[in-house]
């Protein structure tokens, strides 16, 4: 049985009738734009999870069954399409986790379409207490073209995001290395000048990691990593917009230093997310889920994670912005499809295509997506 589904085209600002049979559009046909229509987009794209429901993409015991559980987990919450983030570990584990996620990305259907991108978070950062973040200070090392070249290896070509701090020596011509290879070099875990972020995009890098985070909590007041990436317009920048890692008013700062095609929502949401608040471990970490939803170390005020879903933090850039629902979307939708190389297709409403989509109803006051329908090859 075929299935039809009205509501308010976001990203188009347009009333849109879709019909799906089989799992493919079929029709697509603009109505009237009316009081009490849903609204229907593309799903979204999250660049930066490093896992989920106690699945750790940087864990030794990783099977291509967890990287299923966490792509049904993040499906439910209208996030199609997310990269695993795999943080600063040893040689062999990194290589390791990388050809596991490639492994359930050719077992599963599934995981094919959810995973379109592997992000890897370090090595290559600051060694410093503040700017390494929770990142494990023994593992913490100099750029290696040799290792970045195994790394595509073992994802059979799904690495699409490398991290990196850009004062680490020898990071000048790993960024103008793995720029050459297609992947998209991220600045972030850092405490560089504005001259060094400067030479790193002059030499290709292209985007920074959750703009604002992985600092040292007391910086030069004017020249300093934060000023010198929001200075740079060749950056693409990445928030965490869970009110918790980035105050309201920064993300408002940071996202009016970029036009609206340059920033990306993300979650960075921790292995630990959606356990009970109070004390956990997180590998050989112990680390402490507040009520906010952060994770932070424990026994200290640096964050390591975080536990809210991106349909929040997307309607979080719409409260403390002041920006539309339709920007808020575009940020994880469309800007990383075309900052990181992704299917452009997915983000249409296309006839013949596969059905790929959520709807939602939007609380305008409150700013909060309540999700009522995910529609992926036409199921409910």
């Amino acid at each position: 049985m075929g299935l039809c589904v009205e509501g308010i085209d976001v990203l188009n600002d347009r009333g849109l009738r879709i019909l799906v049979e089989d799992g493919v559009i079929v029709a697509t046909e603009k109505i009237e734009k009316r009081k009490g229509l849903p609204c229907i987009a593309p799903g979204l794209i999250d660049v930066q999870v490093n896992g989920n429901l106690g699945v750790d993409y940087s864990d030794s015991d990783l099977t291509a069954e967890d990287v299923l559980k966490v792509c049904r987990s993040l499906t439910a919450k209208g996030t199609f399409q997310h990269f695993p983030t795999v943080v600063t570990r040893p040689e062999l584990l990194i290589e390791r986790n990388l050809s596991v996620i490639a492994e359930a990305v050719r077992k599963y259907p599934e995981v094919a379409s959810h995973i379109t991108g592997i992000h890897v978070e370090g090595p290559y950062i600051s060694p410093d207490d503040g700017p390494r973040g929770a990142h494990d200070l023994r593992y913490v090392r100099k750029p290696s073209t040799e290792e970045l070249d195994r790394w595509i290896e073992c994802s059979e070509g799904l690495l699409k995001i490398v991290t990196i701090a850009p004062e680490t020596e020898g990071s000048i011509e790993f960024i103008r290395h793995t720029t050459g290879r297609g992947i998209v070099c991220s600045l972030g875990h850092s405490e560089a000048t504005c001259d060094q972020i400067d030479a790193a995009v002059k030499a290709g890098a292209k985007a920074c990691t959750h703009i604002g985070n992985g600092s040292a909590a007391m910086i030069d007041r004017m020249n300093n990593h934060i000023i010198g990436q929001l200075a740079n317009d060749g950056l693409a920048i990445t928030i965490i917009c869970d009110g918790s890692h980035v105050p309201p008013r920064a993300v408002k700062v940071f996202t009016k230093c970029r036009n609206e095609d340059d920033v990306v929502i993300i979650t960075d949401l921790a292995p630990v997310a959606g356990q009970p608040v109070g004390l956990c471990s997180w590998g050989n970490m112990k680390v402490e889920i507040v009520m906010d939803g952060s994770v932070r170390l424990a026994g200290t005020p640096y964050l390591a994670g975080a536990g809210s879903p991106l349909i929040r933090n997307l309607g979080n850039f719409v409260k403390y912005t002041g920006k539309s629902l339709r920007e808020a979307l575009k940020a994880c939708t469309q800007n990383p499809t075309r900052i990181y190389g992704l299917d452009p297709s997915r983000m249409e409403f296309r006839v013949e295509s596969r059905a790929d989509f959520f709807v939602f109803d939007w609380d305008e006051v409150n700013c909060v997506a309540e999700i009522g329908q995910i529609v992926q090859g036409g199921n409910k």
